[in-house]
């Protein structure tokens, strides 16, 4: 599924990878909620489209609300598999 949206540029920023490549990114501002609480982060932009997840949210935006569990996975719940095409 594809999705398009705007969004003003609130800064550009150098980011390093997990590789410890750094690029430079965009950073939007949008808002996150999450058990009917909503606040402000900023997102830097980056194209994940062949990694396992879309998007990473960083400890700066949930920085004095909420605790992670790092030894814990899927708390939320595993998300639906998609189906790959069958090309038999």
């Amino acid at each position: 599924m594809e999705v398009c949206c705007v969004a003003e540029v609130h800064d550009i920023r150098s980011v390093r990878s997990s590789s410890g490549e750094a690029t430079d990114r965009i950073v939007i501002q949008t808002t996150a909620s999450w058990l009917n609480q909503e606040w402000t982060i900023e997102l830097t932009l980056a194209d994940r489209s062949q990694m396992g997840f879309r998007m990473l949210v960083g400890r700066e935006a949930m920085r004095g609300r909420m605790l992670v569990d790092p030894g814990r996975s899927y708390f939320g719940g595993r998300p639906k598999r998609r189906k790959k095409p069958d090309n038999t």
